[in-house]
């Protein structure tokens, strides 16, 4: 009973009419609150899609379309740079008729100074060179490695990669890349060939890709050129990799 009494007496607290207008202003703070942060990421999101550039549909000439995302002018996936790199280095280095080929007509090569020659196929990859560094290096090449017994079915050779380094970035769309690789040259004196080491770092830059179709009678040199720049990459030095890089 003295327990009863007790609570009897004792008051609940009460809501005085004179604290529910801070209590509505406080909960309609709170809300405007949310409400404005709601709205600002609202904004935020509608303007990045705003200014998000469409999908593109590409159709080429022979027909086939396909779609492709926006990404920086002087990008280039690092795949591309490496099918370049690898693709360049095959087609210079590649020479004569090899082992196994059978009736193979013998490559009468392209003058390039002088009486000197280069391959067929060297002379079309050097279109992947940038055009300041492409005279001095098939000058050199004609002149220093491809043999003259190339162009009498005397010697051939072969490059196979064996390693190209994923590009690393040194500057705005400009990349290093290093190949490893091996030459493999046949000669009459020697049918089962001598290796021979080919390691060199390559600095490749990006360039205006080969948009416009090429025209109904365009020539050996434009239909080479227009199919080897199509990825918009170009080798503007090769230097061999020397023992401090490798243990970079």
């Amino acid at each position: 009973m003295e327990l009863l009494e007790l609570s009897r007496k004792v008051k609940r607290p009460r809501i005085h009419s004179s604290d529910i207008l801070p209590l509505a202003f406080a909960g309609l703070s709170v809300g405007v609150l949310v409400f404005a942060l709601s709205l600002l990421w609202l904004s935020v999101s509608v303007s990045r899609l705003a200014n998000q550039r469409p999908p593109t549909l590409v159709q080429q000439v022979d027909g086939r379309a396909f779609s492709v995302r926006p990404a920086d002018y002087r990008h280039r996936e690092p795949e591309v740079i490496r099918q370049v790199v690898s693709t360049w280095a095959v087609m210079t280095f590649t020479w004569g008729k090899l082992p196994g080929e059978g009736e193979k007509a013998v490559d009468e090569g392209v003058q390039v100074a002088g009486r000197d020659r280069v391959s067929k196929a060297a002379w079309e990859a050097s279109f992947l060179l940038a055009p300041d560094f492409r005279d001095a290096f098939l000058q050199t090449l004609a002149t220093e490695v491809i043999p003259e017994g190339v162009f009498d079915g005397q010697v051939s050779a072969v490059l196979i990669p064996q390693h190209i380094s994923p590009p690393q970035a040194i500057g705005e769309g400009r990349w290093q890349v290093d190949l490893v690789a091996t030459r493999v040259v046949f000669e009459a004196s020697n049918p089962a060939g001598t290796t021979l080491t080919f390691n060199r770092r390559l600095t490749v830059r990006a360039v205006e890709p080969t948009g416009k179709p090429l025209i109904p009678d365009a020539s050996e040199y434009q239909t080479i050129a227009y199919r080897l720049l199509e990825s918009g990459v170009q080798i503007e030095a090769i230097r061999p990799i020397q023992p401090e890089d490798v243990s970079r």
